[in-house]
Parts: C-alpha cells; sequence; structure tokens
C-alpha cells in the first residue's frame, strides 16, 4: 500500500486547505478535552462526507441530501464509515481509525462523567495509526509543537516584565525542572496530540479525495468505471 503521510503533511504546510492549518490546531488545543474530540470529530465527518460525495452518481442536492440528512442511511458518522468501507473508499487501517474516532466521541458526548483523554490512550493511538508508524509522527510534532509555544509564552512574560536581558532558554531550563510543570505539559500533550491527529486524519481524507480524480458520469457501475479505465 503506498503511503500518504508526505503528501498528508505538505497538505498541512501549505495553504490549500486553511480550515486545516496550524491555526485549527492551536484552536482544538485551546478547547476542553471533551470539547477538542467533537469538534475534530465534527470536522473529520464533513471531509469523510465529501470523500462520499466524490463517487456518488448525482450531485443534486435533493439526492444528496436524502443521503445524509436524517433519517437518511448516511446521516451517522457510522453509516458514512461503514459505506466507505464496504464498497472499498478507505482502506483497513483508515477504518478502524475512524471507528475508534467514533467510540471516543460518543464516549465524549453521551457520558455524563468527567472525560480524560488519559483514559483512552490505547484507543487515540489507533486512532493516529491510518498510515503506518504515523502515531509517532503525530507525538513528536505535538510535543515540538508544545514546547515552541511554551517558549513563546515564556517571552511575552519576559517582554511584559521588561527582563529582555533573561534568556527564554534559561528560564526554560529552569522551569522544566519543576515537577509541577513537567506534569502538566505531559497533560497538555495528549490534547495537542488530538489536535495534530484529528487535523492529519482530515487531510489523510483529503488526500483519498485527491485520487479520485476520474469523471465518474452519472449512473456508472464499478464495471463500467473499470471497464473506462482499462480503454
Amino acid at each position: 500500500m503506498v503511503s500518504h503521510a508526505n503528501a498528508i503533511i505538505d497538505k498541512m504546510s501549505g495553504a490549500e486547505y486553511p480550515d486545516l492549518s496550524f491555526e485549527f490546531v492551536y484552536k482544538l488545543t485551546n478547547e476542553s478535552e471533551r470539547g477538542a474530540v467533537l469538534i475534530g470529530t465534527s470536522k473529520v465527518e464533513i471531509y469523510l462526507e465529501r470523500l462520499i460525495e466524490r463517487v456518488l452518481p448525482s450531485k443534486q442536492k435533493k439526492y444528496k441530501d436524502r443521503l445524509f440528512n436524517y433519517p437518511g442511511p448516511l446521516s451517522s458518522f457510522s453509516g458514512k464509515i461503514e459505506l466507505a468501507y464496504a464498497f472499498r473508499i478507505i482502506d483497513e487501517k483508515l477504518y478502524k481509525s475512524l471507528n475508534k474516532l467514533r467510540e471516543i466521541r460518543n464516549l465524549a458526548a453521551h457520558s455524563s462523567d468527567s472525560f480524560f483523554l488519559k483514559k483512552h490512550r490505547e484507543k487515540l493511538d489507533i486512532i493516529y495509526s491510518f498510515e503506518v508508524g504515523f502515531n509517532i509522527v503525530v507525538h513528536e510534532l505535538a510535543h515540538e509543537n508544545l514546547i515552541k509555544w511554551e517558549k513563546i509564552n515564556i517571552n511575552d512574560i519576559l517582554v511584559e516584565k521588561n527582563l529582555l536581558d533573561y534568556k527564554v532558554e534559561t528560564l526554560w531550563s529552569e522551569i522544566i525542572l519543576n515537577p509541577e510543570i513537567n506534569d502538566s505539559i505531559g497533560e497538555q500533550l495528549i490534547i495537542w496530540e488530538l489536535a495534530f491527529g484529528l487535523t492529519f486524519l482530515c487531510l489523510k481524507i483529503q488526500v483519498v479525495i485527491d485520487e479520485y480524480t476520474f469523471d465518474y458520469g452519472s449512473m456508472l457501475t464499478w464495471n463500467d468505471i473499470l471497464g473506462r479505465r482499462n480503454e
């Protein structure tokens, strides 16, 4: 299977999809853990719907509304996931990733108890594994950017207190030795990973959308489509 890892990262760095930029990542990190899951999952579902729309036999609004609006067969996140996998639009890794996200979304949406991402680390790891080794990519980028963000905050404090002669790196070295600060960074890291992971998940789906460049026309079956490709 061809890896999409480089294409996913390139798309985030570019300006082609402004709703999936670092700005969206930072927006999610400022939400509660429950809020970040709900908002992030909603964004993923939008992209999954766009992927399914790409292969529909009709683009008429009435037809799409009948499928995607309640009680249509594709009105739920689960329905979209199952159809996309059943009809070979997405691969097994992405299927498993989306289903684990659906499970966590349901827990966040329907549980009256306090919601903590750290209780679901194994599920989160599966969500980020839609490409081989991509969970590691998500962790490293989240950690790198969290530290950058913390250092920017330190610099702002130094400017505010007119302590510009005090180096950010020196102050950071002192702060990071504090066990409470280390624990705080560890707690923040999990939501930064979620923010990067769900942004990359949307971009993964967009990469798949981009691969469906063939003009499917109206009312073609897969046999028709494959026959035209082989001509």
